[in-house]
């Protein structure tokens, strides 16, 4: 477990070799402003499961974009760990935001 709450794997290490953070922390964030923004009553038509699932560890997705002071092995440690809750709810989700998360590494 790292510092923001997200499982860290061996093979994390050989994936930040070859990832474009960049362009990761851009859909992540796209992802939290989607789902998250204030604007929108997004959360509010999951299903409870999702919103248990998916919408707590984005949340902390959030929390740690929010502080800037990451990793790239924390930052693909949140990502993987977004999709993966995310996958079981695909079917709930708008069009937009499952192209998104299709953008994350698993």
């Amino acid at each position: 477990m790292n510092r923001f709450g997200f499982a860290e794997y061996d093979d994390m290490i050989g994936l930040s070799r070859s990832v474009n953070t960049a362009e990761l922390t851009g859909d992540l964030r796209a992802i939290v402003a989607l789902v998250l923004s204030e604007d929108t009553d997004f959360i509010d038509s999951l299903s409870d499961s999702a919103q248990a699932d998916f919408v707590v560890p984005l949340g902390m997705s959030a929390g740690m974009l929010s502080q800037g002071d990451y990793s790239v092995v924390e930052l693909l440690s949140a990502a993987c760990t977004v999709q993966y809750c995310a996958e079981p709810h695909m079917a709930e989700f708008s069009d937009e935001l499952v192209h998104l998360l299709s953008q994350l590494p698993r």
